[in-house]
């Protein structure tokens, strides 16, 4: 089946704005800036992972991320992971395991075996790094896992696991009771990090040019918020579809100029887009929120489907989990570290005192609840990877939580004597079963079958409504 996909024709997904356009070049010289950045030896290269705060510290050092994560999507991206997927399973590990993972050590025992990048590796393949930073964040056991498995193939690589806690959400307690603790001990955890980075470069830190970073990140963060925001206008002049593009500043970029100026452009272009009432769809007849799930990299084209059948998507929890500091009641420090701890905490907990005000609620579904509200949604798409079980559980009774607050509505159908039948719905839901980037789960037939049923469910509650 594998084979199946690879040597089917791959429709190249459809961009709706320019900015989104521009990721892909810019990816592509960043892997051959890591590649010559290798060569010259003059740089340090770290693996490392997304969202955990720590970009500005190692961009202060001079030190260039490799986003693991980051090439295992682009194998996915390009249909071409399944045989490192392979590798991986002769190796001892499991299919069932993160994809994410497997891929990564699947490459990385290929590379290292082989003394160079294995043959026609995507983008010119990932560059072996000088040490690994890893993190659980108590939320993702691969990221733990990862690089002690990776690690057998170059025990000359160290590694240093950074352990980024936040309180856990509680509806009956306030979070901020045990703010203190949290902060201190991230605080530690972060200096450790510093002096682990010392001395794997041999050069000490400079907190001025770290100060100047983690400003520059908070700006671009407000920016991002911004910037998403204008979505909200109907109909929408950016999806989800262009979004798992733009991520790519907000992940990969952060506390640098690029990732700002970038934002500066989108904006720009997001604001004459709606000034000439031009959107992402263009007879836009549904407003759907992407509401959880990483995406199947290798079927992004799902969304110029739905876009084919009058669905846009201005909102998505996946990646959008940047909220703006000013409305982070973030304590005055000129701490750097002290800073990037108390905004790591509200990263975590910004929906906690929302979700109390509700009781059927939780933070997740609150973020949900809002951003329904804020950018008119019809309906609810989701996403199950069977590999991805730390992000995509709970995903199933979010949708469950909601259809206690969106109570059923009357609509009228078709029953099977032709005859006009109510039939009472909530929120319209779809979800979607695949992977992240083994592409054996996927079905183009059966998702697309789906995605039909499902714009036929909106479309008569359009229609009731409209009635």
């Amino acid at each position: 089946m594998a084979e199946e996909h690879k040597d089917k024709k791959h429709e190249k997904r459809r961009t709706a704005t320019q900015a989104a356009a521009f990721i892909t070049p810019m990816v592509k010289e960043f892997f051959k800036d890591t590649l010559r950045t290798r060569a010259e030896g003059k740089q340090k290269l770290a693996y490392t992972f997304i969202c955990c705060h720590h970009e500005e510290i190692l961009r202060a050092m001079d030190i260039l991320p490799l986003w693991t994560e980051n090439f295992a999507g682009i194998c996915g991206a390009k249909r071409d992971a399944e045989r490192f997927l392979q590798r991986a399973e002769s190796l001892g590990l499991s299919r069932s395991l993160c994809t994410y993972a497997l891929c990564g050590i699947g490459f990385d025992q290929w590379r290292e075996e082989l003394g160079e990048m294995p043959p026609d590796a995507p983008w010119g393949g990932q560059a072996r790094p000088d040490f690994m930073i890893s993190s659980g964040q108590i939320l993702c056991d691969p990221r733990s896992k990862w690089y002690q498995a990776s690690q057998q193939f170059m025990p000359d690589v160290p590694i240093y696991n950074i352990d980024l806690p936040y309180p856990l959400y509680d509806q009956k307690r306030d979070h901020r009771k045990v703010w203190g603790y949290y902060h201190k001990y991230i605080v530690a955890q972060l200096r450790g990090l510093v002096a682990f980075c010392e001395e794997q470069t041999s050069k000490k830190m400079d907190y001025d040019r770290l100060s100047e970073l983690v400003d520059l990140t908070d700006r671009t963060w407000n920016l991002i918020h911004e910037t998403y925001e204008l979505r909200r206008a109907v109909p929408t002049p950016m999806g989800t579809g262009d979004a798992m593009n733009t991520m790519v500043p907000i992940n990969f970029w952060m506390a640098t100029q690029k990732a700002y100026d970038f934002f500066i452009e989108l904006k720009k272009e997001l604001e004459e887009k709606i000034a000439k009432g031009e959107g992402e769809v263009e007879d836009e007849r549904y407003r759907l929120m992407w509401g959880g799930g990483l995406p199947s990299w290798f079927a992004l084209n799902d969304f110029n489907y739905f876009n084919g059948k009058g669905a846009s998507f201005p909102v998505e929890t996946t990646y959008r989990s940047v909220v703006p500091l000013y409305e982070m009641d973030i304590p005055k420090t000129k701490d750097p570290i002290e800073h990037i701890a108390w905004r790591w905490l509200w990263y975590w907990t910004f929906w906690y005192e929302k979700a109390r005000k509700r009781p059927e609620s939780e933070p997740d579904v609150e973020r949900l609840i809002t951003w329904i509200e804020d950018y008119k949604i019809d309906g609810i798409v989701m996403h199950e990877a069977f590999s991805c079980r730390t992000w995509h559980v709970g995903l199933i009774w979010q949708l469950h939580q909601l259809g206690k607050i969106y109570k059923p509505i009357p609509v009228l159908t078709l029953g099977k004597d032709g005859k006009k039948e109510k039939t009472y719905r909530g929120l319209p839901s779809l979800i979607l079963e695949s992977d992240i980037i083994d592409i054996t789960s996927y079905s183009e037939v059966d998702t697309r079958n789906k995605i039909d049923a499902f714009i036929e469910t909106l479309e008569s509650i359009r229609q009731s409504k409209a009635a």
